[in-house]
């Protein structure tokens, strides 16, 4: 060695002890900064992967999934060997001999840091990885990593090599929301586990190095070669023999996407539900697991959508078609439709197709892919609930062709479009079509329908809107809940948000504060026309009635069956505005932004109420004057069963439970004792038994509304509603409602054991039509609600209650009628205020009063 060298030499020698300790001291040094960060590993026993909050129907059907991720557990003795050993063999096959760090691999990947730090490197122990995937992000930095070691190291210190496994296999992600290997397998095989062969097993333990892009769904092919890979390593340890390995290797990706889709179609109840429990618990509540028993029925939910969808598009149908949603303009994409017409049919098997489920899977499934043309033209166009998109090949003199996305073909015959007359007018339509031709061009994009005895309709998205809410009049508990015709393209929820005014459906209420006034069914009310002279007004006011005619003197019973305006304003001008706004509150309406003049004896002017509220109401009549408040929410458990909260609400309870209850309670439902409030931590907490319901609190007299019911009965049996009749069943009352110029129509009706109301309208306010009514399209829809509702259940009548008693009454006076009247009829009544059968043969009064002061 030369003199000059040594110089040299010692340089490097000294570079080197100082970068070495330099490292020691660099390591040194983040262990004591970055040490307390780190966790104690004991706390991941306890660990809680997140999983999707479901929500079900009070009969256990699934209405809903909101959150990201899926998380089904499963211990270490229940994971087949095989998965075990293809994770060993391919995340870390020295995972029993090591204390959780592969120093020789780590070193590397130090080095490769160091000189490059958007390099990304692997090389992590299954106990690095974990400790990644229960602490800290993916960034792949030295930081990230020196913490990754440390956490492996204190997991390695405090769990064994079992718990540190099944850890691994219960949190990792394997894409497609699915975070575990039982989440996984069932995400992507539909069974568990267990269950798998070790073709499928080794396509999981691939998953693990890249889950977003390389499953097999969203990755194929990159999936494929990675689980052969497992598949060697697996062979090159020993794990598995040539033969195994030959019949793994050569099986085909049988993977396919299961999620569990909801057993029953109601998001609208669903979205009530989300809110409420995000603004109870927040936005963490997406992923915590928890199972929301609810109060809807699915049976009668499945009624509530069939009946409301039928109802509009009858509406639909009966004001004419609005022409095609649009055209295939482009000449050469026109030719390419009308030639397919001229083709051979792929998916022609002698029948029409059947509808395609997946919306997402039309553009790429059938024949020419997404670059066909129908693809392109009918790719973006969403199935509206049973309404799917096509675009028309061939129309002939009495039929038509068309074809999906997919590229199914379907004939449309005449019987599915001879109704489509042109829309002119919310009231007029064009003349009825001659042919096919006078409908629909090659080229146009329609909407199709599917018909339950076979076939196919032309159909059109219905623009009218409508709601439909059934509650137990008992408790107040929903049963069913649809806020309109389709919740994916229009999620507004007419139900609950909708105020509109109720029309012709108040005036129950009205006369239940007269009955409460001393007002009997038999009173006569004059039914003439009314004048209201006013300064602040440039000419008079005068109401009508719809029919546009006047019965002079009129009873109470029947001018409410017949639903005549001019009398229940009558009516409201001799009990006063400010009683009858009390004794509506009384039924759960806000009456703060009623009308205080005529309009609130019809349900017009400023009043604004919710389907919601309507139901609400009814149900006071239904159970004989308990106020009860509407709910969903039943409880909520944890996936492991353990209760979260449970609200209790007020509950009609029979005479001898109620005898011994003191003071009513508040009409808001109130959680039981020891339930969660909000927080920010979504522990469940410890709770007791649930205590029973409150007893819901009188608020209207059980002859008041006894006698109210009967009156309602007869808008079914000869009023307004009397459609209703061919549902052969003496229990079921109701009102119609219809406001001015037609902007809400309603039917409100229930019998003992349910309570529902249907609101029909279009959202913007415009009239649907002179000859619509609440008798029209919302009886319909409440009679095929109810109707299937109702099958099979005895009927239940009233008895009168005591304190009411039943008269013989002359029809024509009100008074009691003369033992020879043949045509009497009799009467019920508040025993104190039954008429003297001293008055036989006066004329009764007839009531008109002076509209002073009402406005």
């Amino acid at each position: 060695m030369t003199r000059r060298s040594r110089p040299i030499l010692w340089s490097i020698v000294w570079l080197g002890v100082a970068g070495v300790c330099g490292t020691v001291l660099t390591l040194a040094g983040s262990y004591l900064y970055l040490n307390p960060q780190i966790p104690a590993a004991q706390s991941y026993l306890d660990l809680r992967p997140e999983a999707p909050m479901r929500v079900f129907t009070g009969d256990g059907a699934l209405m809903a999934e909101f959150g990201v991720r899926r998380f089904v557990p499963v211990p270490l003795d229940g994971v087949p060997e095989d998965f075990v050993n293809a994770l060993l063999d391919t995340e870390d096959k020295r995972f029993y001999d090591h204390s959780g760090i592969d120093y020789i691999s780590f070193a590397n990947d130090v080095l490769q840091v160091l000189m490059n730090p958007s390099v990304r490197t692997g090389a992590s122990t299954i106990t690095m990885q974990l400790a990644r995937n229960v602490s800290f992000s993916l960034e792949q930095t030295f930081i990230r990593k020196f913490k990754e070691m440390l956490l492996a190291i204190k997991i390695e210190q405090e769990l064994t090599k079992e718990q540190i496994l099944e850890l691994y296999i219960n949190v990792m992600f394997f894409g497609k929301r699915a975070y575990g290997a039982q989440a996984a397998a069932l995400t992507y095989y539909d069974r568990p586990l267990s269950e798998l062969n070790l073709a499928q097993l080794a396509m999981l333990a691939g998953i693990v190095k890249r889950p977003d892009s390389g499953n097999p769904i969203s990755g194929p092919d990159w999936a494929l070669n990675r689980r052969n890979l497992v598949l060697a390593r697996m062979l090159a340890q020993g794990s598995i023999d040539r033969p195994a390995f030959e019949t793994a290797r050569a099986a085909p990706i049988t993977a396919r996407l299961h999620h569990r889709e909801p057993d029953l179609s109601a998001p609208y109840a669903a979205e009530w539900v989300r809110s409420e429990l995000v603004a109870r618990y927040g936005p963490d509540v997406y992923n915590s697991g928890y199972e929301v028993h609810t109060t809807i029925d699915a049976r009668l939910q499945a009624n509530a959508n069939r009946a409301l969808r039928n109802g509009l598009t009858g509406y639909d149908r009966r004001h004419g078609y609005r022409g095609p949603e649009g055209r295939v303009e482009d000449a050469a994409d026109l030719d390419a439709l009308v030639a397919l017409a001229q083709a051979p049919d792929p998916t022609d098997g002698g029948a029409a197709p059947a509808p395609i489920p997946d919306a997402e899977a039309l553009r790429d499934s059938g024949p020419g892919g997404e670059g066909a043309v129908w693809a392109r033209a009918l790719g973006d166009l969403p199935v509206v609930a049973d309404l799917w998109p096509a675009a028309v090949v061939r129309v002939d003199e009495r039929a038509f062709e068309a074809v999906t996305a997919s590229g199914a073909r379907l004939t449309v015959d005449w019987d599915g479009i001879t109704w489509a007359r042109a829309y002119i007018d919310v009231d007029r339509r064009g003349v009825r079509p001659r042919a096919a031709a006078d409908v629909v061009a090659p080229g146009d994009i329609v909407r199709v329908q599917a018909l339950d005895e076979g076939g196919w309709r032309l159909a059109q998205v219905p623009d009218i809107q409508g709601a439909v809410v059934a509650l137990r009049p008992e408790s107040g508990a929903v049963a069913a809940l649809v806020g309109g015709y389709d919740f994916w393209s229009k999620q507004y929820d007419h139900a609950l948000r909708a105020a509109r005014q109720p029309g012709s459906g108040f005036k129950p209420f009205v006369y239940s504060a007269a009955l409460a006034e001393g007002v009997t069914p038999s009173s006569i009310f004059l039914d003439a026309p009314l004048v209201f002279e006013d300064r602040h007004f440039e000419k008079a006011y005068r109401p009508r009635n719809d029919s546009g005619r006047y019965n002079g003197p009129t009873r109470l019973r029947e001018a409410l069956y017949r639903s005549i305006n001019l009398v229940t304003m009558r009516v409201l001008l001799e009990v006063g505005v400010d009683r009858v706004l009390e004794h509506a509150g009384r039924f759960g309406f806000d009456t703060e932004g009623f009308p205080r003049d005529t309009q609130l004896a019809i349900g017009g002017g400023t009043m604004a109420v919710t389907p919601l509220d309507m139901a609400r109401g009814y149900a006071v009549i239904a159970n004989g004057g308990f106020a009860v408040q509407p709910h969903i929410v039943k409880r909520v458990v944890t996936r492991d069963g353990a209760l979260v909260f449970e609200p209790s609400y007020p509950k009609v309870r029979p005479p001898e439970e109620a005898a011994g209850d003191g003071p009513p309670p508040a009409l808001d439902g109130g959680l039981t004792e020891g339930a969660a409030a909000p927080s920010e931590s979504l522990e469940p907490p410890t709770l007791a038994v649930a205590p029973a319901d409150p007893a819901a609190p009188r608020v209207i007299d059980e002859r008041n509304v006894f006698i109210l019911h009967s009156m309602l009965r007869d808008v079914i049996q000869r009023g307004t509603g009397r459609r209703a009749r061919s549902l052969e069943r003496a229990d079921i009352a109701g009102k119609t409602g219809t406001t001015n110029e037609a902007a809400d129509t309603w039917f409100n009706g229930y019998n003992d054991e349910l309570v529902a109301s249907v609101w029909v309208g279009f959202s913007d306010y415009r009239p649907v039509g002179r000859r619509e009514y609440g008798s029209t399209t919302p009886l319909s829809v409440w009679m095929e609600f109810m109707g299937a509702a109702l099958e099979g259940l005895p009927e239940h009548d009233r008895a009168p209650p005591e304190g009411v008693v039943s008269v013989k009454i002359d029809p024509a006076t009100g008074l009691a009628a003369a033992p020879d009247r043949a045509d009497a009829i009799f009467e019920y009544f508040f025993e104190e205020a039954a008429p003297d059968p001293v008055a036989r043969g006066r004329a009764g009064p007839v009531r008109d009063v002076t509209p002073e002061d009402i406005f």
